[in-house]
């Protein structure tokens, strides 16, 4: 029986190979440029395929080891089969390629920050329980459990991964799942185990400020490149500007840095637990320029006046367009916003620049090392 191969020819955005069989595009994870690989289909679809790599019959010259024993069974990581370098130029050219073909921008990357190291950059992690009492992270596109390796996660940082190591096993649920997170001391704590309940909220330092942050709240993952990305913010602004509007604001982690360079601030998010630790990190910081409105983007900013900057980070489904538009209509000099997902990133874009704005810079700092998700960081300014 002929065996069936194929070349992949470049990583797309997801970490997925392409390649082309049976006249269609044809994806498969955990592959690299140049490998020849032998394969299953496991999904069809009316344009493409998706598949899965069953033997490696050609090595792509980019290929390594990978540093961890279940990558590749594991779905929290995507990239480890490369070098770091390479894994770095592969996300410059998803999010280069996106632009181009969702946006139908070309342009260059003004700077593109690397993390200081690879692994153990993790503040904050879910993990599940197998039935047999194992942590560890589903399978990609699974809901099995596969347990962490003898030495951990080696994304989570060292102090996350020595506290999961010493938990009693009678403390682990058995198909439930478990939050961690690092404080600004050091300190390790738990959410779902058995034997103990965490704090009701924990505080993490980033760019000379503190943080409240509730179990469940967003803040940025990588302690290595916290302050590197809040620097990079605040480099952006032409100048010192009348009034800003913090978009998806959490608790506060752009907003209260931009409020040194603006008279006053209003920052926007719709999760009324987040809102309190905002309101909190302002009293705790003695930031006294800042207010914060709880609701939806999209509903509240006709409400909120004129902005002359306003800085956006949306989830990974981007701006809504009536956002959007709402934005535009403002018309603020200058626009920020940061995305981790390219194509939604891609079709904002476009978006702005149709109504005026000059894409004027577009930085990428590597916050999630090891997956094939990328931070960018961008400035639009208006005509």
């Amino acid at each position: 029986m002929t065996e069936n191969t194929v070349e992949i020819k470049k990583v797309v955005y997801g970490g997925l190979g392409l390649a082309h069989h049976e006249e269609k595009a044809f994806f498969i994870p955990y592959t690299l440029p140049g490998d020849r690989v032998a394969f299953t289909i496991d999904q069809r679809k009316k344009k493409c395929l998706f598949g899965t790599a069953t033997r490696i019959i050609e090595p792509s010259p980019l290929r390594i080891e990978p540093d961890c024993p279940v990558f590749g069974l594991c779905g929290g990581c995507h990239m480890l089969h490369a070098r770091y370098e390479d894994e770095l130029d592969i996300k410059k050219q998803t999010v280069l390629e996106n632009l181009e073909r969702t946006g139908r921008i070309e342009t260059e990357i003004t700077q593109y920050i690397p993390s200081p190291e690879r692994f153990g950059y993790r503040n904050h992690s879910q993990f599940r329980i197998d039935a047999d009492g194992r942590p560890g992270f589903l399978r990609r596109e699974s809901y099995e459990v596969v347990p962490f390796p003898d030495e951990g996660c080696r994304l989570l940082s060292e102090n996350i991964r020595t506290a999961i190591a010493g938990l009693p096993p009678d403390s682990l649920p058995a198909g439930g799942e478990v939050r961690v997170r690092e404080d600004r001391d050091g300190a390790v704590h738990f959410w779902g185990l058995k034997d103990r309940v965490g704090p009701p909220d924990l505080l993490i330092d980033a760019g000379g400020f503190t943080f409240p942050v509730k179990p469940a709240s967003f803040f940025q993952v990588n302690s290595l490149l916290n302050d590197s990305l809040i620097e990079l913010i605040i480099s952006m602004p032409s100048k010192t500007r009348r009034k800003l509007l913090d978009l998806y604001c959490g608790v506060g982690f752009f907003t209260l840095p931009l409020s040194r360079m603006v008279k006053a601030a209003i920052g926007v998010e719709s999760d009324q637990e987040t809102i309190r630790s905002a309101l909190a990190a302002l009293r705790l910081n003695k930031v006294v320029n800042v207010k914060y409105r709880r609701g939806r983007a999209e509903q509240l900013i006709q409400r909120l006046g004129d902005f002359d900057l306003i800085i956006a980070d949306p989830p990974r489904s981007g701006i809504p367009e009536r956002a959007l538009r709402r934005i535009i209509k403002i018309r603020p000099d200058e626009l920020i916003l940061v995305s981790c997902e390219p194509p939604t990133f891609a079709r904002d874009a476009r978006l702005l620049i149709e109504a005026g704005y000059i894409l004027s810079q577009i930085d990428l700092i590597d916050l999630f090392p090891g997956t094939y998700h990328v931070e960018m960081v961008s400035l639009f300014k208006r005509h």
